[in-house]
């Protein structure tokens, strides 16, 4: 054999080419990577009309020849030994299919010849029925449809077994010119050529006369259907492509189907929050003016000419419900736009007015008063159609991201990565590691449980100094209120008042390295872990991702284990056959007696003390019931979420941390070169919304949650300005859990006294 000539294995074993398919753990497509190549159909499911009409028109003797069908060949006989460019075909289904598999399709004579060996070898190992197979299966049909059943989905939106006559003779005519041929691209040559099979057909017999003519007088029914995507999601479906092309390669677009973890409920509820938390933000700091410019094209007698101006939106995609449109007439309180359909629409003043100049993040110009104070002909802009009428927008500059997953098993439920994957393709809740702030205390603190101190050991909230001889002018750190309350705080009052100078001192009277080694337990690395003052309010050059934070707080809402995200769960084979199944450690509270290492689901690790868990989820409640979270109590009335707000130095980034029992959502919100958000923005009134508007909807069904107290806690009334234990017959005394070998203090005759514990920090201790 002829080492050029490619081996038949090539055939026998061929690998179908289809998308990758992405699904929703309830079954909805999310995303498609790769050329509609559909499930292969089998020869026994190809309807007979298809087959005759291809046999009849391509290769009427394919069953009596071996390859190669010499009296067609001996017909093009001339043509083949006087050009070298061959014109004519001669080619049998089996050459044809050759050509696909294992060359070019540059005609030439010496690649024909080799056609011609490979198609006998070729029908020599593989039986008529097979190569038959192949070939309905792997032929192009243009518009990215290769094979039959791909095509009949793509032009008719059928099954091919519910085609009729005139449209299967359509569809074997198309094989000849896949793309300039087909009925969309070239319905006056597919017409033509479709009533050539027909015509073959019948005069091999294949079909009666009726069934001609009613077939050649159909019209061409044949349009693009659109893939069937259920729930556009590209940020998860891109990172699941990522994922698998890591560990599989090529291969993924040879047949694959991912189902992923995600809730299609809770991912179009978590899509339409950030972005309408980012035009929330975006919105009320006026208009930066138009998109771009497009050239409004006029007739010879004046008028504007849609169609040839509107295909200049051609490239510009809807976002959020934001159509492109161009400005075509500006009146003096309206305005007319044209739509990339060339349909125009007006724009009432009610939808302008709004629209104050940008001038900066804290600076805003002047209400206009007329239409040409805002848009001007030949202005791209954004537009949106509400109850109202249209209403002028604009792509919001901020970014935002939300991950939410199963703080069990780290599954993630829903995840969006910013306003617009197709903008850039820059996931931020993966890819964008920011500065955490406030929303790192919790971890914090928690070190400071496992270092002696309770939620109720005081420090002073009140000015503090760093002096550093490196530094031209003394650190004075503050609150983000700015203010001081100028007397001792309880730890539980500083979380939920976000207390930066209180976390500071605390952190001083820890020290560092225990809380370094502590949140390490977290996730956190330790290399980003600044061993200064900047540790106890997440600043410095910390760094983390919304889907590391989301997996951090996750250990607070299961009670004390570290968790894998993961938003594959299962990849198969287009014939369902099981290719990889994860197994992520599950955490269990409490856990069944006994460890099984053989068990199929395998247990998570235990990384914070169920003490500590219970009594930092009492803490990270109070947040939401007393603190810098209290709009989420207000919207989302349950007493059983916790969490914590973020906001860094000029709030160049806000969050919000929080969790349910059942689920865990952390929302971030920046601008992507890291410009501050402006005066009077924190986490509370940026990233909380969106978490409440995506949490309204997924605990919607949930119950509520009490959590059993765990042996070794208990609840003692203390003193809330002293955080000592309070004698029995006080006012005051409010109840708080300690550690049952760590109770607090009591004055007794003006002296402490008690069991010594650690927990009570005397004045002498308070910085």
């Amino acid at each position: 054999m002829d080492p050029q000539i490619p081996s038949t294995d090539t055939y026998r074993h061929y690998r179908y080419e289809t998308p990758l398919q992405i699904f929703t753990a309830d079954d909805l497509l999310i995303g498609e990577f790769g050329d509609r190549r559909l499930y292969p159909i089998a020869l026994d499911n190809v309807p007979r009309g298809f087959l005759d009409a291809l046999i009849n028109t391509e290769d009427k003797r394919f069953y009596d020849h071996a390859g190669v069908d010499f009296i067609s060949l001996a017909n093009d006989l001339v043509g083949l030994l006087t050009s070298p460019e061959v014109r004519t075909g001669a080619s049998t289904l089996t050459m044809q299919l050759a050509k696909i598999v294992s060359f070019s399709h540059k005609q030439e004579f010496i690649r024909k010849f080799k056609e011609m060996l490979l198609a006998l070898q070729v029908e020599r190992e593989l039986g008529k029925e097979e190569i038959l197979e192949l070939y309905v299966n792997i032929m192009a049909f243009g518009k990215h449809a290769y094979g039959v059943q791909a095509a009949a989905h793509t032009y008719y939106g059928k099954l091919v077994g519910e085609l009729d006559l005139a449209q299967l003779a359509m569809l074997a005519g198309i094989i000849k010119k896949p793309e300039g041929g087909n009925p969309i691209n070239g319905p006056e040559w597919a017409l033509t050529r479709r009533n050539l099979v027909l015509r073959r057909m019948r005069q091999q017999g294949s079909i009666a006369q009726a069934e001609y003519e009613q077939a050649v007088a159909a019209p061409i029914t044949a349009r693009v259907f659109q893939r069937d995507i259920d729930l556009p999601a590209p940020y998860p479906a891109e990172w699941v492509r990522r994922e698998l092309f890591a560990r599989y390669g090529q291969d993924i677009y040879s047949g694959f189907i991912a189902h992923t973890t995600l809730d299609s409920k809770l991912q179009a509820t978590a899509q339409k929050a950030v972005r309408r938390g980012l035009i929330a933000y975006d919105r009320p700091r006026g208009y930066r003016g138009a998109e771009g410019r497009i050239d409004v094209v006029k007739t010879p007698d004046g008028a504007v000419d849609m169609d040839v101006t509107a295909a200049a939106l051609a490239d510009y995609r809807t976002v959020g419900g934001l159509q492109p449109a161009v400005v075509i007439e500006v009146g003096e309180e309206s305005v007319l736009a044209l739509l990339r359909d060339a349909a125009p629409v007006e724009i009432p003043w009610t939808g302008l007015r709004w629209a104050r100049p940008f001038l900066g993040v804290d600076s805003i110009g002047a209400r206009p008063k007329s239409a040409a104070e805002v848009v001007a002909v030949g202005d791209l802009i954004r537009i949106e159609q509400q109850d109202a009428g249209w209403r002028l927008g604009q792509l919001p500059d901020i970014q935002g991201a939300l991950v939410a997953l199963d703080p069990y098993n780290g599954a993630v439920r829903a995840l969006v990565g910013g306003w617009d994957f197709y903008s850039k393709q820059f996931n931020h809740a993966l890819q964008a590691s920011r500065q955490p702030g406030s929303g790192f205390k919790p971890f914090v603190y928690s070190a400071a449980l496992a270092n002696g101190l309770t939620p109720a050991s005081v420090f002073w909230d009140s000015p503090l100094v760093f002096e550093d001889a490196n530094l031209e002018t003394s650190y004075r750190p503050r609150n983000d209120s700015g203010e001081f309350f100028n007397r001792p705080m309880r730890l539980r009052e500083a979380l939920y008042r976000s207390r930066n100078v209180v976390s500071m001192r605390m952190m001083r009277h820890v020290r560092a390295q225990p809380i370094v080694d502590h949140v390490q337990r977290f996730g956190f690395a330790a290399e980003s872990l600044p061993l200064n003052t900047q540790l106890a309010i997440g600043g410095g050059n910390m760094a983390a991702t919304p889907v590391e934070m989301a997996s951090a707080y996750a250990v607070f809402a299961n009670g004390g284990f570290r968790i894998e995200p993961h938003v594959i769960d299962r990849v198969e084979r287009l014939d369902g056959s099981l290719l990889w199944q994860a197994r992520h450690p599950e955490a269990c509270d409490p856990c069944p007696p006994g460890d099984d290492p053989d068990a199929s689901v395998p247990r998570a690790v235990r990384v914070l003390d169920e003490r500590n868990a219970f009594v930092m989820d009492s803490m990270l409640r109070d947040v939401i019931q007393r603190g810098t979270g209290r709009r989420a109590r207000d919207a989302l009335r349950r007493p059983d979420i916790g969490g914590k707000t973020g906001t860094t130095d000029e709030a160049a980034d806000t969050w919000f941390n929080g969790y349910h029992r059942s689920l865990v959502a952390s929302v971030w919100m920046g601008f992507a070169d890291h410009r501050a958000l402006g005066e009077g923005v924190f986490g509370s009134n940026t990233a909380l919304p969106i978490w409440i508007d995506f949490m309204r909807e997924a605990l919607a069904e949930a119950p509520v949650v009490e959590p059993l107290m765990p042996a070794g806690v208990v609840s003692v009334k203390v003193e809330p300005s002293s955080g000592l234990a309070a004698a029995a017959d006080s006012p005051s005394a409010i109840f708080e859990y300690f550690f049952a070998d760590n109770l607090p203090r009591q004055r007794v005759d003006g002296r402490l006294a008690g069991p010594g514990s650690r927990s009570s920090v005397t004045p002498e201790d308070i910085f």
